[in-house]
């Protein structure tokens, strides 16, 4: 039988939390993983100031039927959660 010796340095492990009673997991490397998704310009198209499909629109209805108010600035809103 090979001789395996375990680094929690070097390996992904959990831990236990005695003063929570939980046990966590411990990634070591994590930041040091190689990016591996792809790298894209930032789009230059102009797109419209209104569109009558989009439901964050001002005046257009929300999936729910809402009205969005007719905002002409930054603004927020909540979000519409069902029950």
């Amino acid at each position: 039988m090979a001789n395996i010796e375990f680094n929690p340095v070097d390996h992904p492990h959990r831990r236990y939390n005695p003063l929570t009673g939980q046990w966590i997991l411990v990634s070591p490397h994590r930041a040091k993983r190689p990016w591996s998704g792809q790298d894209e310009k930032p789009s230059t198209e102009q797109l419209p100031n209104y569109d009558e499909q989009c439901f964050l629109c001002p005046t257009n209805k929300r999936i729910s039927g809402d009205e969005n108010p007719d905002y002409q600035a930054l603004t927020y809103s909540a979000t519409t959660l069902p029950p």
